[in-house]
């Protein structure tokens, strides 16, 4: 896999030359001609507007100058980075060789028009940062949008998002029930009712040619109630995670949105262990991919063909395998 995204890396970079701050083709047509604002937190970096289509609710309990609605979209940002893959392990977007040398994680919030109605959008190909005071000239980013009606007190959008980004990092597959469900998944530990369900039917007993299996594939969101939460929950049964959480740091535990309310509501994500498994599997089984189907490159389309569906379901079933959740 370092092969290729070393070449991916370097196409990335050759890209940016003669692209300038283009590279997000599906970025909002006019997002650099707004009058923008920006808000740093550490490597976040959130460009918003006061006024206009795009302009977020002016809101400052602190009185700081920074309205809360941005200064909560960094917050989830940041701990979603500091969470998945400090704390729980997951490969984190900054060290993918896939992405190359990145800086800062940049957040556009837009209106859903300019985002085609979406809460938000995770850009797969890093590009030029913008000019900030703390950043520097040579800077590249990640880039996420974020709707301006998205509030993260009470939406999870920031943080799925960034779980995008490390399923980009980590593998070219993007099948729609791969990518949403399990980003969908991941929410888990930013609501309230975050717990996965006992769910429709345990997937460690689907087979891949099973009708349940087929529609799966077909599915997007609808994915983690169907696939991921059930297996999540499958897991924990043969686990004892309860010590998962027990030393996590108060930096992340006391964590408060501008209301006071906590921003990680319940850091024991259940299954996280194996979604972890999982993406490191999904890792070396793309390179198998492309070989045995003959993509010549990872094109966009490839990447989200269905003839991935059998490695991707073929890779979840060896570490379940590798758990003893399955049978040989």
């Amino acid at each position: 896999m370092n092969e290729k995204f070393a070449i991916a890396a370097f196409l990335s970079a050759f890209a940016v030359l003669f692209a300038g701050t283009s590279l997000a083709a599906d970025e909002p047509a006019d997002a650099r001609s707004d009058e923008r604002s920006s808000f740093v937190r550490g490597k976040v970096r959130v460009f918003y507007s006061l006024s206009g289509e795009s302009a977020v609710p002016a809101d400052d309990r602190d009185g700081n100058g920074t309205p809360d609605r941005v200064e909560d979209i960094a917050l989830q940002v940041w701990a979603a980075r500091e969470f998945y893959c400090g704390w729980l392990g997951y490969p984190d977007p900054f060290a993918s060789a896939r992405f190359g040398q990145v800086d800062c994680i940049e957040v556009g919030i837009h209106s859903r028009k300019k985002l085609g109605e979406k809460n938000g959008v995770a850009y797969r190909m890093p590009q030029k940062a913008k000019s900030v005071r703390e950043g520097n000239p040579g800077d590249r980013a990640l880039v996420l949008a974020v709707a301006n009606t998205v509030d993260p007190v009470r939406n999870a959008t920031p943080a799925h998002e960034w779980f995008h980004l490390i399923q980009y990092g980590a593998t070219y597959f993007s099948n729609a029930w791969f990518l949403e469900g399990m980003a969908r998944w991941s929410e888990a530990a930013w609501r309230q009712d975050g717990k996965p369900a006992a769910g429709l039917a345990r997937p460690a007993e689907w087979e891949p040619d099973h009708p349940k299996t087929m529609e799966l594939f077909g599915m997007r969101y609808d994915a983690a109630a169907a696939f991921w939460n059930p297996l999540a929950a499958a897991y924990e049964e043969r686990v004892d995670s309860a010590a998962s959480t027990k030393d996590l740091p108060d930096s992340l535990r006391a964590l408060s949105y501008s209301d006071g309310s906590l921003v990680l509501r319940d850091p024991h994500l259940p299954g996280a262990a194996l979604m972890r498994e999982i993406l490191a599997e999904l890792a070396e089984v793309d390179d198998r991919a492309q070989q045995e189907i003959g993509y010549k490159e990872w094109s966009l389309a490839n990447q989200g063909a269905p003839e991935n569906n059998r490695f991707l379901f073929q890779a979840v079933r060896e570490v379940l395998r590798k758990q003893g959740m399955v049978r040989d």
